[in-house]
């Protein structure tokens, strides 16, 4: 069995431990062929126990049958090694009883070991959900905790890690249970390219810790393709934190992912996974939204009822302040783009030409655009007539 068997080896248990869980299966096999009875309930306990500890040893359970199902067939070819000097009913009779025999202690093993794996899966699932809620909360978490909850989960806190957040754009419970499901397709993606990986539920969002092999690159690349190709009905996004260097430094991960997540929501551009390096400005102006709003009303919200004075705004800065690139850009001439500036200028009372003025407006400009309240005012308003 050692060394053949996946999980028989040093890293899950000692080699000298076999030795009297398959004594025991043998003296067994012995007695209830010498009396010729099967094994009592009581006798069956050790494969209980056998179960309870393989369990515990994480050893796999198709290796524990395996294993259980090798001593019955030594056992049976050493009983019956000299078959000839058996009469033929009697062999079968015995060879039954052998089978009989380990098909019980099998059967007791399986179910304890089941058990035991269900309550070990909820007892981790317990700890993982209070690590991952803990460490995203913002709140100092001792260090000894951390190495508490990582000695139970078998990872090492000194491992690089990296947070993602996913959020359903709506609370309902549809968009609840895709979470749920994306949450467990993640889970698969992902194991092949991580030395651990834990999710919690903070909130409405379902968020990710994940240490990586050589670098959080790989994963994230996983991540998008696995969220990509989800067909759940609802849309899900994922915001993704910077790698930091251990699990007492997660939490700056876990909010950065956390915000990115709401980025993500806002744009509303479609993108699935924003990683928070790609999402500094939503992350700053999303952070304040009542600042933000009051940006857009002082700076750009004179300008809603006349659409083309708004996309001459949005033109400029798509081309860097060029006016005659805007012109070309908006088939109009370029004293006309000089003249809808300062038109732009008079209603808001902010030249687009000044550098704090324009940053002040482009502000404004994609929290307006993020929220919607650009699209919502495309259209002139009936009332509005165009400045001359």
């Amino acid at each position: 069995m050692w060394a053949v068997y996946p999980g028989y080896s040093p890293d899950r248990l000692e080699k000298s431990e076999l030795v009297p869980s398959v004594r025991s299966n043998i003296e067994l096999a012995i007695e209830v062929v010498r009396r010729d009875q099967p094994p009592s309930y009581r006798e069956l306990a050790h494969a209980r126990s056998l179960g309870v500890r393989r369990a515990s040893q994480s050893v796999p359970l198709e290796s524990v049958i395996q294993a259980y199902r090798s001593t019955e067939r030594v056992i049976i070819l050493d009983l019956f090694s000299d078959a000839r000097s058996w009469p033929a009913d009697q062999a079968n009779h015995y060879a039954d009883l052998v089978i009989t025999i380990f098909d019980l202690l099998t059967d007791e093993m399986i179910n304890s070991y089941r058990e035991t794996s269900t309550a070990i899966d909820a007892a981790r699932q317990r700890v993982e959900n209070e690590l991952v809620g803990s460490v995203a909360s913002g709140l100092p978490v001792e260090r000894d905790q951390i190495a508490g909850w990582a000695r139970i989960l078998g990872i090492s806190p000194s491992w690089p890690w990296f947070a993602v957040a996913l959020l359903a754009e709506t609370a309902d419970e549809p968009a609840q249970l895709d979470l749920q499901r994306l949450r467990r397709r993640l889970a698969a993606k992902l194991k092949p390219l991580a030395s651990a990986l834990l999710f919690g539920d903070v909130g409405t969002m379902t968020v990710g810790l994940i240490s990586p092999h050589g670098g959080a690159d790989r994963a994230v690349e996983a991540l998008s393709a696995a969220i990509a190709s989800f067909d759940g009905d609802s849309r899900v996004v994922c915001g993704v934190g910077e790698e930091v260097a251990g699990l007492d430094r997660a939490g700056e991960s876990c909010r950065q992912a956390a915000d990115s997540a709401r980025a993500a929501v806002v744009r509303g551009d479609g993108a699935s996974v924003v990683e928070y390096r790609n999402a500094l400005l939503e992350v700053i102006i999303s952070g304040r939204p009542a600042a933000a709003d009051a940006l857009v009303a002082s700076r750009i919200a004179p300008l809603f009822p006349y659409p083309h004075l708004l996309e001459t705004l949005e033109t400029l800065l798509y081309e860097d302040l060029s006016q005659s690139r805007t012109a070309r850009r908006m088939f109009v001439h370029v004293n006309t783009v000089g003249h809808r500036v300062r038109k732009i200028a008079e209603l808001t009372g902010h030249d687009p030409t000044r550098t704090p003025d324009i940053i002040e407006m482009a502000l404004a400009l994609r929290w307006a655009q993020l929220t919607g309240a650009v699209r919502a005012h495309r259209g002139p308003s009936p009332s509005a007539q165009p400045p001359k």
